[in-house]
C-alpha cells in the first residue's frame, strides 16, 4: 500500500511517499508559515520524485495536531480534497515527532513551543515493533509543569521539537538528553500512521489543544466586561 504523509503543524512542512516499510521519496521545506502556498508544490514534487502519480496513491496520512492552527487546516484540507474516497490517517502531531527516536531506547518526550511560557507535550515509549504508546498524554501545559512531569519519569528520557530548548536545564547526559532530530519527518508519520485506524476524509479534524489567540482575546474582554 502506498502511504502519503504529510506534515504543515508548525513551521516546516515535511511529506513522504512510503509503501510499508519502505520511503519512496521524501520531501522536506523550511520555509516559515508559507504552506498555503509551498505545501501542495511539495507534494507534487515528492510523488514525481517517486516516480508515481497522486492516482498510485492508495491511503494518506496528515499530522492532525497540536500546531499551528493555520497549518492544520492547510494540511486537513489539502489530504481531504487529494483523497476523495481513499482512507485518511490522523497522526497526533507529538506522536508523529516522537517517532524520530523510536529505536533511542528512550522515552521521547516531543515538545512544541506554544509561546507565552507554554508547550505541547506528549511523552511515548516504544515496544521491539516500534509501537508508540503515550506515558504523558499530549496536553497543553505551562513550561513549569511539563518541568515536573519529565523529573517525574521513572526511565530514560529524550526531549526532542522546537519546545525543547525550553526544557533544556533538565539535561543531565544520563538520565535526560537533547535530541538533534527536532524537525518532523514524513517517514516517521508513516511509521505512526502504521499503528493508527483509517477513517473516511470528512472524518478529518485538527485538534487544536488550546483557544486560537483571537478566541483567547475575545475571552479575555467578556471577563473584563463581565467584571465591571
Amino acid at each position: 500500500m502506498k502511504l502519503l504523509s504529510i506534515d504543515s503543524a508548525g513551521k516546516t512542512a515535511a511529506v513522504a511517499l512510503t509503501e510499508g516499510a519502505a520511503v519512496l521519496a521524501e520531501g522536506f521545506a523550511d520555509a516559515g508559515l508559507t504552506h498555503s502556498q509551498m505545501l501542495l508544490p511539495l507534494v507534487d514534487e515528492t510523488i514525481k520524485k517517486a516516480g508515481c502519480t497522486l492516482a498510485d496513491v492508495d491511503a494518506f496520512a496528515v499530522t492532525s495536531g497540536p500546531g499551528s492552527f493555520t497549518g492544520l487546516r492547510i494540511g486537513s484540507a489539502l489530504v481531504k480534497g487529494m483523497a476523495l474516497d481513499r482512507p485518511c490517517i490522523a497522526v497526533p502531531t507529538l506522536m508523529a515527532l516522537a517517532c524520530n527516536e523510536r529505536e533511542s531506547g528512550r522515552i521521547a518526550v516531543a515538545l512544541l513551543d506554544a509561546r507565552c511560557k507554554q508547550v505541547y507535550m506528549g511523552g511515548y515509549a516504544f515496544d521491539a515493533k516500534g509501537r508508540p504508546s503515550a506515558v504523558i498524554a499530549d496536553r497543553a501545559c505551562a513550561v513549569e509543569e511539563a518541568a515536573d512531569l519529565i523529573r517525574g519519569l521513572d526511565a530514560p528520557a529524550i526531549l526532542l521539537g522546537d519546545g525543547a530548548y525550553l526544557l533544556a536545564e533538565l539535561a543531565d547526559g544520563d538520565q535526560i538528553i537533547l535530541s538533534e532530530k527536532n524537525q518532523i519527518l514524513g517517514k516517521s508519520i508513516a511509521h505512526a500512521a502504521g499503528f493508527l485506524e483509517a477513517d473516511r476524509p470528512e472524518r478529518l479534524v485538527p485538534a487544536y489543544f488550546r483557544l486560537s489567540q483571537a478566541e483567547r482575546e475575545y475571552q479575555a474582554r467578556k471577563e473584563k466586561e463581565q467584571g465591571k
